[in-house]
């Protein structure tokens, strides 16, 4: 049986090997963080105390500045297929010292959990998606990504409504070394990977060697140009800063809800692994249409539903404060992120100028970003001692208006700054 699966394993040595290698790996880290995610918000939830999750985030979003950093001088030097290995390995070696820490009753044990699990989830995130840039042409990722996308959506509907099935089976707090194998696995898989296409790895090695990373103060005076003389890249800022400082609140709203919603750990673990998979499905079934909405409205009125659907949902936050609108919100404001608010943000960046993208995506997806959900922490934090978690909504409410109110100016200034483009030919 072995030496079949070897022989079927070999006959992928070309794009459709690579194809299958990196689905795989897709698969995988979809699982981990499914099962880690349900476990480690569970266990949160239940053995811990909600109203410490605004410090939660606070230190998270302060340990990811710091976390990249470090790592990009491993990325510049080391082969994305070695550091990813890497960091599967010991990111499953720390979840199974965990799981044999908590015999112990410690209660630190679920808040160190939480952290490492949004740290792991950042960092795996950002390898993977540079290493299938590195494998994987523009033509090849036009044609692949779609179907790696859609494989890690099944994978994800798959892994949520199966979680509190394994749970009942091999006890909750055993749900971790199932995370340990799937971390295991992906390394193997990344061996197989690094075996099958090493030219593709030399390439990137070498190509790696070059690239140094800028510190933020050069890359803001890199930036400050471009920001005075760029209407785009302003509204480009305020797209990635706004949601990333809103959307720590509204988690924040959600877990309190659940907290008192739900009274056991295993009813907890059942609405939460549901839900995530509901969610799930009703994203694959709106990525069928979104082509659609983009074609008929238009990229700015596309970028208006997320910020809009934002104001709804923290009204229904402040006028009922209960798991339907929790449920309304979490849900409603994710889906439309991910099928339409992100995709069309992505379009937008590509109207940048090809020497303006290189410099402003690094800050943008790095420090801006990071401000936001710093921002977001800070406000939880400070607020979260004034008055009821409820009334949080009021607070970023401003902030969502703010950001519905940016695609509309896009919106209005849109054919301007495309014939601005087009006339200083960088379009």
């Amino acid at each position: 049986m072995l030496k079949t699966l070897r022989r079927w394993m070999n006959i992928y040595e070309d794009e459709t090997g690579l194809f299958f290698w990196t689905l795989m790996m897709r698969f995988l880290l979809v699982g981990g963080f499914i099962i880690l995610n349900n476990y480690a918000d569970t266990t949160f939830l239940a053995r811990y105390d909600v109203q410490k999750l605004p410090i939660i985030v606070f230190i998270n979003a302060i340990l990811a500045v710091g976390i990249v950093s470090f790592l990009s001088g491993f990325m510049a030097r080391m082969p994305g297929t070695r550091l990813l290995a890497i960091i599967f390995v010991f990111c499953g070696a720390a979840i199974g010292a965990i799981r044999l820490l908590i015999p112990l009753g410690l209660d630190l044990i679920y808040p160190v959990l939480y952290v490492l699990k949004t740290q792991f989830e950042a960092v795996i995130s950002l390898l993977y998606l540079n290493l299938t840039n590195d494998l994987f042409n523009v033509r090849q990722s036009k044609r692949l990504f779609p179907l790696i996308s859609a494989g890690a959506i099944v994978g994800q509907i798959a892994l949520s409504f199966g979680t509190p099935f394994l749970a009942r089976t091999i006890t909750m707090d055993n749900l971790l070394l199932i995370y340990v194998v799937i971390m295991v696995l992906g390394a193997l898989v990344l061996r197989q990977i690094g075996k099958r296409f090493p030219t593709l790895l030399v390439k990137e090695k070498k190509a790696g060697k070059k690239q140094k990373k800028p510190g933020f103060f050069r890359q803001f005076k890199q930036i400050r140009p471009m920001i005075k003389g760029s209407l785009l890249i302003k509204i480009m800022i305020l797209l990635f800063l706004i949601p990333n400082i809103v959307l720590p609140i509204l988690n924040f709203q959600f877990n309190v809800i659940i907290d008192d919603s739900f009274h056991s750990e295993p009813s907890k673990l059942r609405f939460l692994s549901y839900f995530r998979g509901a969610m799930s499905v009703i994203s694959l079934v709106i990525l069928l249409f979104v082509g659609r909405i983009y074609g008929r409205w238009g990229l700015p009125t596309a970028l208006m539903f997320h910020p809009v659907n934002y104001i709804l949902a923290f009204v229904s936050l402040v006028l009922r404060f209960d798991v339907y609108s929790a449920a309304y919100a979490r849900l409603s404001t994710t889906v439309l992120k991910s099928t339409i608010h992100l995709p069309a943000r992505a379009v937008l960046t590509g109207l940048l100028p090809a020497a303006q993208r290189a410099v402003m995506m690094p800050f943008l997806r790095g420090y801006a970003i990071k401000a936001g959900t710093l921002t977001g922490a800070g406000i939880m934090v400070i607020f979260n001692q004034l008055f009821h978690p409820r009334f949080l909504s009021l607070v970023a409410l401003p902030f969502v208006v703010a950001m519905a109110i940016t695609p509309y100016i896009l919106k209005r200034n849109y054919s301007k700054i495309l014939l601005d483009l087009i006339s200083n030919k960088m379009l």
